[in-house]
């Protein structure tokens, strides 16, 4: 080899000349057809790692692409004092090893560096020359196109099998849990999350593996990126093995957290279904009463909720990595700052339930707002105005203020409507209660059981004040409509009947009663009632 003798020669003449290999700061690595091919650690005849790398690279890159196989060869050179391997393709001078470029932690020589590159290096041709072949290149992208097909097919298999799969496991834990449902405590909703979350698991794994394999096979199959489907492959499987390990390391600590969250399921079971009985009035107990047991029962299943969140957190896998505490305190910061005014609303709240001044259907005027209640919330309170209106009112105007209820002391049999009248002295009190009971016999809305009754209230200096006490038998909401013709009936009777009614006060008796006589009781622009009827 005429010409390879010649250049090692000219080389270890320059090397004689201009010095030897010394040590450099930064390795650098050459890299041919995506194959590590050797890394420099020295710097040789002047010319740093990267400066080495360059000038290999644009030797490779000469050699014709067409030229066929040809050997790689080592040739032992000396630069200076130092021994050193020159590595030729055929008679082309590529690189050089020294004694400085070796790894002296593994024990490795410098022959042994110089044959490892060599091999490295041929390999690394030959596939770039396979690569350029029209052969390799239809039969690989034929194999990689099959590939697909097979996985696509096999996706699809899986989410048919994945929907199969989470319906059969549903019904067989709905199957389990029937006799604990009978008994009051319903694990449905935990065991239909837990599948829910094995079934996401599970078919996302085994798509991430498919997709693996699939990837795996198609940089396979084209020479130049072969190496990465084995780096690819290498990654995947020490994945996989590290995450085995963890799962299993994990699971004796997830079984106590299973275990946690199970009996804390149970007794919040337990304590529903027995506020359940108390609400219905099967059950009672001290301090405890209808309608304070909806925020009760809320009370207790957060508080067992919240001992088994905290029972159990320190069992959850990283639960003690830096990470989730500091995560854990930016959240408890940002809760307890910006909680402030919701935590005094819940407070009203709870003092708005269990002080019992009014629940869900009572009947009930709050400063200027009267109708029947709706709902009792942690934070506020809904009530169904006379107009047809939900009126949101915040729990701390609830109980900073007066609630009047209507219904709270009707004992069931419909809230109290009652108005107010003031005759003259003149008139007597039986006629005048007489009056009052018909109008209220003659209103509709006015239950006849119990019956309405009348009680004179005051006795001033000029009238009687009467008052007439009712029950009203229709919807608590319609309690104007009846005041309203309730009102029509009294004055209609009193007129009638010739007796005025002393509001406004009177302070002289007039010549005559104060009354509307009944043929003027349908002046224009109303009609007598047979006119409208006609």
């Amino acid at each position: 080899m005429p010409c390879a003798a010649s250049a090692i020669l000219i080389a270890t003449a320059l090397a004689a000349t201009r010095g030897v290999a010394s040590p450099a700061g930064d390795p650098a690595t050459l890299v041919l057809a995506n194959r590590v091919i050797v890394e420099f650690r020295a710097s040789v005849h002047g010319s740093d790692p990267a400066e080495r790398v360059r000038l290999a690279s644009g030797r490779l890159d000469a050699i014709p692409p067409h030229q066929g196989e040809v050997p790689v060869s080592i040739q032992p050179v000396t630069l200076g004092d130092e021994q050193a391997r020159a590595i030729l393709v055929g008679e082309r001078l590529v690189l050089f090893v020294v004694e400085d470029d070796v790894e002296t932690l593994t024990g490795e020589s410098l022959d042994g560096l110089a044959r490892s590159t060599a091999d490295r290096l041929a390999e690394a041709l030959r596939a770039a020359r396979e690569q350029r072949s029209l052969r390799v290149v239809v039969r690989s992208v034929v194999e990689s196109g099959v590939a697909t097909v097979v996985l696509v097919a096999l996706l699809w298999l899986v989410v048919r099998l994945r929907r199969l799969l989470s319906r059969t496991l549903r019904k067989a834990a709905e199957r389990r849990t029937e006799g604990l449902a009978r008994r009051g405590i319903d694990l449905s909703p935990l065991l239909s999350a837990a599948v829910r979350g094995v079934s996401f698991f599970a078919f996302w794994s085994i798509v991430a593996a498919l997709v693996d394999v699939w990837l795996t096979f198609v940089l396979g199959r084209f020479p130049v990126t072969a190496p990465w489907a084995d780096a690819l492959t290498g990654r995947a499987l020490g994945v996989l093995g590290a995450f085995g390990l963890a799962v299993v390391g994990a699971v004796p600590r997830l079984a106590i957290v299973a275990v946690i969250l199970l009996a804390a399921r149970a007794v919040a079971g337990f304590l529903a279904g027995v506020f359940s009985r108390i609400q219905a009035g099967t059950l009672r107990v001290r301090g405890l009463y209808p309608e304070t047991v909806p925020a009760t029962r809320r009370i207790a299943t957060a508080l067992v909720w919240l001992v088994a969140l905290a029972a159990a957190y320190p069992y959850v896998p990283g639960a003690s990595s830096d990470a989730v505490k500091g995560l854990s305190l930016l959240v408890g910061v940002m809760i307890s700052i910006g909680s402030t005014g919701l935590v005094s609303q819940a407070m009203s709240g709870l003092a708005v339930v269990y002080s019992r001044a009014l629940a869900v259907g009572d009947t009930v005027r709050l400063g200027d707002t009267e109708g029947v209640v709706t709902e009792v919330g942690l934070l506020s309170t809904k009530i169904v105005s006379i107009r047809g209106e939900e009126v949101t009112i915040p729990n701390t105007v609830v109980i900073g203020g007066a609630v009047r209820n209507f219904t709270r002391l009707a004992d069931g049999r419909g809230p109290l409507v009652t108005t107010r009248v003031t005759i003259g002295y003149d008139t007597p009190w039986r006629q005048v209660e007489a009056l009052l009971l018909a109008a209220a016999r003659e209103t509709g809305g006015i239950a006849a059981d119990p019956a309405p009754f009348v009680l004179q209230r005051a006795l001033s200096d000029f009238f009687v004040e009467y008052e007439l006490v009712a029950r009203l038998a229709v919807d608590p909401v319609d309690r104007p409509q009846v005041l309203s013709e309730l009102h029509a009936h009294v004055q209609d009777a009193f007129n009638a009947a010739g007796v005025q009614i002393m509001s406004p006060h009177f302070v002289l008796q007039p010549d005559r009663p104060v009354v509307v006589p009944r043929a003027r009781w349908h002046g224009e622009p109303d009609a007598p009632p047979e006119r409208r009827r006609g």
